[in-house]
């Protein structure tokens, strides 16, 4: 795991689908042929190009500063959605944008990387092809004349259009567990009314679509759960259409990612055999551990504790590793690499996730990033995103106010943005645990308040796994408020991590007292309210915080979410709250706040009870003594 972070964000940004006429005279002369193709010749229609989707490169310039950046992204993301709508499958060779084959896009890197999942398709399917541009050539409001020639050498379908980013978004695609259906998170951040008026997953039979609402008067999240006949292959190809109709008419936006059943890990850097079992008494199950299946960790102590391996493979894939250890029940991902995004190019991570997707299906590749800067080359690469940022006693690559911290809000800046270049897929990120940097002398550690604040501003941006960086028992002793602080979110992270994994963020604001950051995150079954304290003043023996009194929050309650009363939860207690909705907003109290906490707000009236049961129990173990078996030291989500 890294011990550096940048420090720019990439601005939120919105993907697109434009309106399409499917259409093939695309007739201007490319600069540089492939083998064996005219520029010129067009065969008959195979492809239909159903959708566009684009989001343009952003950077955060106010709140971060990055100084070393110069060759900033002027481009964006673009997918193309295309199907064979021929009777024979359809052998695509290479894609033309603009009159220019694929190969000038690579050579003089207008894109940083392109890639098609299926190369052949067969009749009826659809696929995606991804171009990660970098030029101006993806900028927003340029021409976009795009076209595939088949093994025929000839142009079998094309779109022309123009690069416009769509305020309706599919910001996340959750495969439920079992893989029997998904959960897609549609964001709305435009003004106006949106109506839904369906949801598939393309090329499956479903056995029922349930919306949480199908219709948005404004910015918003709306959830379609897809239950399908049979379940999803490992690793496929799973592609989301919505249809939907606003002020501009009916029409449709895509997603899509690979299906692999989402978790929620707790983890670590490192899991060495002498400290496992403190680990699983902190509430930690995944961890980076290398090896093979005959090691401990994968023979024995996997099992016996509940921990999963974030395995890591490299640049130049260790073979051998992934082969020994595909299929393994106790592997989490594949971790292909940390921090590429400081000397290794897009490209090459690219073919380092191929290589390990040829040889293994059975587990999700991850890609740690640190460069805000870079996030959007990289981000779309791996099935999961991660991040490393700490804004205290660490390494950066940013431009920090003093050398031994920065405002703790740069870590929410990295997720949102991380998760904005990596959507519709899930973010993890490593949030600042127990390490000891030299870059603070008088408090080498982060504090309790510290520890606590990052962990909050992650989750409320988006986080759907955290990672600590990182824990060494020796500090564990010597700051034992730090540790009790990550066993106790540690409890907190187990009884709700189901909560925050089925909730998207709310473009909808929350109305909260001045200096206080507050964020909801939207499920189907609950919603959770993140609270931060940011009244605090940067100092070398840890940030000082004024503790906020009587604390109360008002906001838009989603229409399907009714809840009476909601269960605050931080490191150290839990409590129930009442919830007060008026006319479709809700209020309630949280009283004081010293550092940071969450709500629970359950649509299940029994919920809190449950929790609160949970959470007791959990606190009369004794959380620094694990004992065999995940279900005897470790809350259960209730």
């Amino acid at each position: 795991m890294s011990l550096t972070a940048g420090r720019r964000a990439l601005r939120a940004a919105l993907p697109c689908v434009v309106a399409i006429v499917v259409s093939l005279p695309l007739h201007a002369a490319a600069q540089t042929l492939q083998v064996g193709a005219d520029a010129q010749a067009r065969g008959a229609a195979r492809l239909a190009i159903d959708h566009v989707a684009y989001r343009a490169a952003r950077c955060e310039l106010e709140q971060v500063r990055e100084p070393e950046n110069d060759s900033p992204n002027r481009g964006g993301f673009v997918a193309v959605y295309l199907r064979n709508v021929s009777d024979a499958p359809v052998r695509l060779r290479f894609w033309r944008l603009n009159g220019r084959d694929e190969s000038v896009h690579r050579v003089d890197r207008r894109d940083a990387w392109d890639r098609t999942h299926d190369p052949v398709l067969a009749p009826g399917a659809t696929t995606v092809t991804e171009i990660d541009g970098l030029s101006t050539d993806f900028a927003a409001g340029r021409p976009f004349a795009f076209s595939w020639v088949d093994d025929s050498w000839q142009e079998v379908g094309g779109v022309e259009t123009v690069l416009t980013e769509d305020p309706v978004r599919v910001a996340f695609i959750r495969v439920l567990p079992g893989a029997r259906g998904v959960e897609a998170f549609v964001r709305v951040s435009g003004t106006g009314p949106v109506e839904f008026s369906g949801a598939e997953v393309v090329g499956r039979p479903s056995t029922a679509v349930t919306w949480s609402t199908r219709r948005l008067a404004g910015p918003g999240i709306a959830i379609a759960r897809i239950d399908l006949a049979e379940p999803l292959e490992t690793a496929g190809l799973v592609i989301i259409k919505v249809a939907l109709a606003d002020a501009t008419g009916p029409r449709r936006v895509f997603g899509h990612r690979r299906a692999f059943v989402d978790r929620f890990p707790v983890g670590t850097w490192g899991a060495e055999e002498a400290l496992r079992e403190e680990l699983h008494g902190l509430s930690i199950d995944t961890a980076v551990v290398d090896g093979r299946r005959s090691d401990s960790f994968f023979a024995r102590d996997a099992e016996r504790l509940g921990m999963r391996a974030m395995v890591h493979t490299g640049i130049i894939t260790d073979v051998d590793r992934v082969r020994e250890l595909s299929g393994s029940p106790h592997v989490a991902c594949w971790m292909i690499q940390d921090e590429p995004d400081w000397s290794i190019p897009a490209a090459t991570v690219l073919l380092a996730e191929r290589t390990v997707r040829s040889i293994d299906t059975s587990h999700p590749t991850m890609v740690t990033l640190c460069r805000n800067v870079k996030f959007f080359e990289y981000a779309p690469i791996p099935d999961i995103a991660c991040m490393d940022h700490y804004c205290v006693t660490a390494p950066s690559s940013s431009a920090w106010p003093q050398p031994w911290g920065t405002r703790l809000e740069e870590t929410a800046h990295y997720t949102s943005d991380l998760k904005m270049a990596a959507e519709p897929r899930p973010v993890w990120v490593w949030t600042q645990g127990l390490f000891d940097w030299t870059e603070r002398p008088e408090r080498p550690v982060p504090t309790v308040a510290e520890l606590s604040a990052q962990l909050v501003l992650n989750l409320s941006r988006g986080a759907k796994g955290i990672l600590w960086f990182s824990y060494k028992s020796d500090l564990g002793v010597r700051y034992p408020d730090v540790r009790a602080a990550m066993a106790g979110w540690g409890r907190t992270l187990l009884l709700t991590r189901d909560d925050l994994l089925a909730a998207e963020p709310s473009p909808v604001p929350v109305e909260a007292p001045p200096g206080v950051d507050a964020r909801l995150l939207v499920g189907r079954d609950a919603a959770v309210l993140c609270l931060t304290n940011l009244d605090y003043e940067p100092d070398p023996a840890g940030y000082r915080f004024r503790e906020r009194q009587d604390v109360r929050v008002t906001f838009e309650m989603p229409a399907w979410l009714r809840p009476e009363r909601a269960v605050r939860l931080d490191h150290e207690s839990a409590s129930e709250v009442a919830v007060t909705t008026t006319a479709g907003r809700a209020s309630l109290g949280v009283g004081a706040l010293v550092d940071a906490a969450i709500v629970l707000l359950p649509a299940d009236p029994a919920r809190p009870a449950a929790v609160l049961a949970a959470w007791t129990a959990a606190m009369h173990r004794d959380p620094s003594r694990a004992a065999a078996g995940r279900s005897s030291s470790l809350p259960e989500t209730p």
